[in-house]
């Protein structure tokens, strides 16, 4: 494995060399050439619910295509988070969620802020945010409360993925890519018509296998963290007329993964980076298998449009509770949810003037969740069996008009209400108690836009917009039917922006400043008298978070593209007193955890019309804090990605670095029973290679 690294490396290294070197003798030829884009084309959007440009969003919106996308290895949702302002990854072995604005979650919570779309249908579960992104042909992020443009609710913001729609054009791809740690990546689509102009088919699957980073000194094993993943997804779509669309999407995964990250930095198990001392197997295995039916129908100037969706979603998971190599306890995890949702959407455009939409949204989901706390003392070991059921019903719609050529105004109300049913059954030295309790929650949450084109290449906006984070259950430290459940969270955002076009089209910015106010927080606190990991998750807080982003995307020549942003955004507590070590804590001023006050990333991508090129791109993340003391850190880290290539016709060859200064940073830290700290390290410096063929 080292030999194949340094050969990787070395070759990196020649055909950098070989750019370089061919760069002076056909710059010139290259900026002439009449292929060379002299200015960034206009990006449509379908996150507004209706085909529009992304300039017309009175909000934050990024967007990355399928091109971005690849070439710079950014093929998943959490490598695509390097690339958007004040959007975080929290990756971590508890469970992985998007962190926008600064605003986190509770580390265990099964659900996020942040909502995931791909295709029009959510996907809830913090556990099935992590996805390929092979053959998308873009994702669209979306910041700040997004209550009445999407079915379910979204506090902190959305990430819209838009899949490749088949047409009668036939397509096809295939990618390739082995790189460090025995790791490879392979994906293939294709789709065309069946009946032209009637009906077409599409498909794609993609599968990565590593043995991954980490190394367990008590086993030998050196692939405790490898992870064995494949997805795919499958599409017929039907027009029978030029007003009616019927598309029918199936998608799924399998993933077998080691999850053996979780370190000690101090105390008698300490170990030197990527080595762990855990005597247990450490395995997460989970599936999923969805189905969705989308039919439209376009009249004029009226759009009606219907989505029906199916989930269902397993985790199986066994890790070892003390980390070490003595056999003291180990803990599972049996989940399944299944979830069925119905939308309808009617959106018109009135006179031109006024562009407007309403939509009802439905589900039911039901979450069966067994835990286990297996120790070698019987009166330490616990077990419970949950069993929910929830009910969401929603109306929601937005309308906007324009008052004057230049000023446009935008309003929008939601009425959400939520019910959910909980049982828990809680063994503890042989002894089981009941916890039965209901839930019954509704919201109204309206929004407020103004936009105004300054010019033809500026435009201006302020938006007031509403959220919340449903209430729920706490299946893995509830004591008492008080403790079982948990209150919703509430966001009010304050925002404002330009978007501006300079030179052309040659230079974009997208600026954005704003404020967002969080009550009833949801937090996790100790159980007083409870005993050690007895929790409790509560709405004890008030915090906020507040900042700016910035966006630029330059074209200094048509063969050069330069592209950067940064994202501020300061988190801070503003009233909890919780309890800690049997006491009472006061966190006022603290920041939330899983929130990085700063976020940054710098790139740029030379083209040379003999089909070399390269692309390099920075992303720098500052300090984050992992607990709600503030004394669990990681004082921030740089990761630099190279890329050399060779493009031509139809095929692409590529070699590529990963956190090329092989950087030491944190996922996560966090204090177990005996106040020892624990780490999970991040990826180290990675190389590879990257075939990829387009029909």
């Amino acid at each position: 494995m080292i030999f194949f690294s340094r050969y990787l490396w070395y070759l990196m290294v020649v055909l950098f060399v070989v750019f370089i070197a061919n760069t002076q003798a056909l710059a010139a030829e290259s900026r002439n050439t009449s292929e060379v884009p002299t200015a960034i084309e206009k990006i449509t959007v379908t996150a507004g619910k209706r085909q529009s440009l992304a300039r017309d969003f009175p909000g934050s919106i990024s967007v990355k295509d399928n091109l971005f996308l690849e070439e710079h290895q950014a093929l998943t949702t959490d490598a695509m988070t390097r690339f958007i302002p004040n959007l975080f990854y929290k990756k971590a072995v508890s469970g992985d969620a998007f962190v926008a604005r600064g605003i986190s979650t509770i580390d265990t919570s099964l659900f996020s802020p942040m909502g995931l779309y791909i295709n029009d249908v959510a996907y809830p579960l913090s556990y099935m945010q992590s996805r390929f992104l092979f053959d998308v042909m873009q994702v669209e992020v979306l910041k700040g409360p997004q209550s009445t443009l999407y079915g379910k609710n979204s506090s902190s913001g959305v990430i819209n993925v838009v899949l490749t729609e088949p047409g009668n054009e036939f397509y096809g791809r295939t990618l390739l890519e082995a790189g460090s740690y025995n790791t490879f990546y392979g994906g293939m689509a294709a789709g065309g018509p069946v009946i032209k102009d009637k009906l077409f088919w599409g498909m794609s699957a993609s599968g990565l296998d590593t043995d991954g980073y980490m190394e367990n000194q008590t086993t030998g094993a050196d692939d405790v963290s490898d992870d064995r993943h494949v997805s795919a997804r499958g599409t017929l779509r039907w027009t029978p007329n030029e007003a009616l669309s019927a598309s029918f999407f199936m998608d799924g995964q399998d993933r077998d993964t080691g999850i053996s990250n979780l370190r000690f930095e101090d105390g008698p198990f300490a170990t030197e980076p990527f080595k762990v001392v855990s005597n247990g197997p450490d395995r997460s295995c989970q599936d999923s298998l969805g189905q969705a039916l989308r039919i439209s129908y376009q009249g004029t100037p009226t759009t009606i449009t219907s989505i029906t969706a199916h989930q269902r979603f397993n985790r199986d998971r066994i890790m070892d509770s003390d980390r070490s190599p003595i056999p003291l306890s180990h803990s599972n995890i049996d989940l399944t949810q299944d979830s069925w949702s119905q939308e309808f959407r009617v959106s018109g455009n009135s006179e031109k003037r006024v562009n407007w939409l309403a939509g009802v949204y439905a589900s039911r989901e039901t979450l069966d969740n067994t835990w286990a706390l297996n120790h070698v003392n019987p009166t330490l070991g616990n077990r419970r069996v949950s069993n929910t059921t929830t009910h969401s019903l929603a109306l929601f719609g937005q309308s906007t008009l324009a008052l004057t050529d230049h000023l446009k105004a935008t309003a929008g109300l939601r009425l959400d209400h939520y019910e959910g049913e909980g049982h828990q059954a809680y063994t503890r030295s042989g002894l089981t108690r009941l916890f039965d309790k209901d839930l019954s929650q509704t919201q109204w949450l309206p929004m407020a836009a103004l936009s105004y084109a300054f010019t033809d290449g500026i435009d201006g906006y302020a938006t007031y917009s509403t959220g919340w984070l449903a209430g729920g259950y706490n299946f893995y430290s509830a004591a008492s039917q008080e403790t079982f459940t948990y209150d919703p969270e509430y966001t009010t955002n304050y925002e404002a922006g330009i978007k501006a076009r300079f030179f052309n089209n040659r230079l974009k910015t997208n600026l954005s400043i704003f404020y967002t106010d969080i009550e009833d927080k949801q937090v996790r606190e100790e159980i007083p008298g409870g005993g050690a990991g007895a929790w409790e998750f509560t709405n004890a807080a008030r915090a906020h978070t507040q900042g700016v982003e910035l966006e630029v995307t330059a074209l200094p020549m048509g063969n050069l593209e330069i592209f950067g942003g940064v994202g501020y955004a300061r988190s801070e507590v503003d009233d909890w007193t919780g309890r800690a070590g049997g006491k009472s804590v006061d966190y006022s001023g603290k920041r939330l955890p899983w929130a990085p006050e700063l976020t940054a990333n710098a790139g740029i991508g030379y083209y040379m019309k003999n089909g070399f090129y390269t692309v390099a791109d920075l992303f720098w993340a500052g300090c984050q804090y992992f607990d709600a003391a503030n004394t669990l850190e990681d004082e921030g880290y740089e990761l630099v990605n190279i890329k050399a290539g060779y493009r031509f016709k139809q095929f692409d060859i590529s070699i590529w670095c990963k956190n090329l200064f092989d950087q030491k940073y944190a996922n996560k830290k966090v204090k177990d029973n005996m106040g020892r700290t624990l780490i999970e390290d991040g990826q180290p410096l990675t190389v590879g290679i990257t075939f990829n063929w387009r029909l």
